[in-house]
Parts: C-alpha cells; structure tokens; sequence
C-alpha cells in the first residue's frame, strides 16, 4: 500500500466508517433501552451484544474497505468490490442482529428467594409466546412469580421447562421475605450503595425489597416496591 492509495483508501473507509457508525447507534439504542435495560445490559448480555455488533459493523466493513478498495481500478471493478463488501458486512449484520435479539430477556422470574432471567430463546424452545407472558404482567420486560405447579393440573398461569409462571403481585409477601436489605451476607459496598440510593430516592428501607438477580454474566440486587414493580438495581460482585 503505497502513498498514492493510501489516501483514497482513507477515504473510502471514512465514509463507510461514518455509514456504519449511524447504522451502529440505531441498533445501540434498541439495545440498551429496549432489549436489555436496567439490569440486563451489565448482567445478561446487552454489553456483550454491543461487542458483537460493533465488530461486525464497525470494524468489519470499514477494515475491509481500506484494505480492498483501490481507486485506481475500473468503475465496474470498484463497484463490484464494494458490493461484495456489502454483502459480506450486511450478512454479518443479520447474524449479529439476530444473535443479539434472540438472547434478550423477556421476562424475570422469581424463584426460591431470587430472580432469574427468561430469554426469548427459552420461549422458543418451550413453544410459548411472549404475549402469554405479557399477559402475567404488565412490566416490560415482565417480572413474574415462578413455582413448581401442584399435583392436579392448574391453568392459572404459563407453564414453562416444569415450572409454573403466575404474577409476582400475588407473592408480595414471599417477595419481602427474600429482601437482602437488612442480611448479613451482603457486603460493605452494598450497604454504601443502597443508602445512596435510599437517600436520592427519598424513599424508606421499609417500602422495598432489594432481592438478588443472577444473569448469564453478572449478578445484581433488585429494588422492588410493594406492588411488585422494578424501581431499579445495584450491581453486585
């Protein structure tokens, strides 16, 4: 790569640089404020979402423009080369679209004394739709109550991999019973982070219940208030 291409080539990156990063940012958003948000970007997936398609779209097609692009090459050539680039990076779009949007969590659910994540691939594998979930609760995404169902067949909720999903509004009880907030287990640093919150809030300990969360790649504690609606969360180690 010699002085006299390596400008056009700068070039020529630069803009399919500009175009991907507009590309990139759409799909940021539909990733931090739709598919994982607060806590599902740090501890279920969102921020390795965001690894995968800022590799695909950002480094991808602009890298493989500087390298192939070549100004000195006929029209036709220089079409067909961006063309071939296109469908290389768009292919690898598509598979890191669909990679990201098939592991977003549709729902929480709470289980023996924690919250745990449902994805959509879950759903799939169980033959559910997510509207029947919808149905359980009225958060997105939805925060449900989950048990083993009782002898005798029941149908007041979905019933997913054994377990039974029901609105976590009718376990307010069981909910508070598995708040941290005043256990011994829990470090120093929570402690600090929960009476920053507290005080920001203008809330009291009393109304809440912080319960832990368990995601894929981290863990975080849940802030919950009496009616079983997710206020926020304090990231754990």
């Amino acid at each position: 790569m010699n002085d006299k291409t390596l400008k056009p080539r700068l070039k020529a990156s630069g803009i399919h640089l500009s175009l991907s990063a507009l590309a990139f940012f759409i799909v940021l958003y539909f990733i931090v404020f739709l598919w994982f948000p607060n806590p599902h970007f740090s501890t279920n997936g969102g921020w390795q979402g965001v690894r995968i398609m800022l590799f695909v779209d950002i480094v991808l097609g602009p890298l493989l423009t500087l390298i192939i692009f070549n100004s000195g090459k006929s029209i036709k050539a220089i079409l067909f080369d961006l063309t071939v680039i296109g469908i290389i990076q768009i292919s690898a779009f598509i598979w890191g679209l669909s990679a990201v949007y098939s592991q977003r969590p549709l729902a929480i659910s709470f289980w023996e004394g924690r919250f745990y994540p449902i994805l959509m691939e879950d759903l799939e594998a169980a033959d559910v739709k997510p509207e029947q979930l919808k149905k359980l609760s009225h958060q997105s995404p939805a925060i449900l109550h989950s048990r083993k169902p009782e002898t005798g067949g029941e149908n007041t909720g979905v019933v997913i991999f054994g377990k039974l999903y029901t609105p976590l509004e009718e376990h307010i009880d069981e909910l508070f019973e598995a708040s941290v907030s005043n256990s011994l287990t829990t470090d120093d640093k929570f402690q600090i982070d929960k009476t920053r919150w507290l005080e920001k809030a203008g809330m009291n300990e009393e109304e809440l219940a912080f319960v832990p969360f368990r995601g894929r790649y981290g863990k975080s504690i849940l802030i919950l208030n009496r009616k079983g609606e997710l206020l926020d969360s304090i990231t754990v180690k």
